[in-house]
């Protein structure tokens, strides 16, 4: 079982590796863009990886400080059990008097729990909202309705997974974070 686990794992990782570079040049056009294949263009090399992995707490625009201080692994910059990466807020964008507003409603996450539990092609169905997104219901609607086609069964149906789970969307956070790293 473990062994399967961790093929699963890492059918996860490749998987989304070129998909979060895809989603990622599209929505940011990043200079040079990022390239699935390149270790050394990504995390805190990368400016638009930086960003979306610096804490929300953080300014990176602020280049003195705090990506000095990221690069210099300088102990001013703590880390909490409070502090988010910017990538899971909706927009990208974090309400400095209210971390908890709009935590965990970013494109990104959706798109990346959409990749991994549904299909990577559906992952493309995401229209930024992510408001209320009732993901499992909407892929079971839509094998409903090709009754005549046959359909790939997706990970959600096959674990028995009925609504988006604390853990799965932890999951999904980690692999959306290591595929902008690596």
């Amino acid at each position: 079982i473990r062994r399967g686990a961790d093929s699963t794992h890492g059918d996860d990782t490749g998987t989304l590796k070129e998909l979060v570079a895809l989603w990622l040049n599209i929505e940011f056009c990043p200079t040079p863009f990022i390239s699935a294949g390149d270790k050394h263009r990504r995390g805190f090399v990368s400016d638009t990886c930086g960003k979306l992995l610096c804490l929300a707490e953080w300014c990176w625009e602020d280049p003195s400080s705090v990506r000095a201080g990221i690069w210099d692994c300088t102990t001013a910059l703590i880390v909490s059990k409070n502090s988010w990466p910017l990538f899971m807020y909706q927009n990208s964008v974090a309400d400095p008097t209210n971390l908890e507003c709009s935590l965990m409603k970013s494109k990104l996450l959706v798109m990346g729990f959409k990749a991994i539990f549904t299909s990577p092609s559906s992952a493309n169905e995401v229209d930024g909202d992510s408001e209320g997104a009732d993901i499992i219901e909407n892929n079971r609607r839509a094998q409903r309705q090709s009754d005549q086609t046959k359909v790939k069964t997706c990970i959600a149906s096959i674990i028995g997974m009925r609504k988006v789970t604390p853990c799965a969307i932890a999951y999904t956070a980690c692999q959306v974070s290591i595929d902008a790293c690596l």
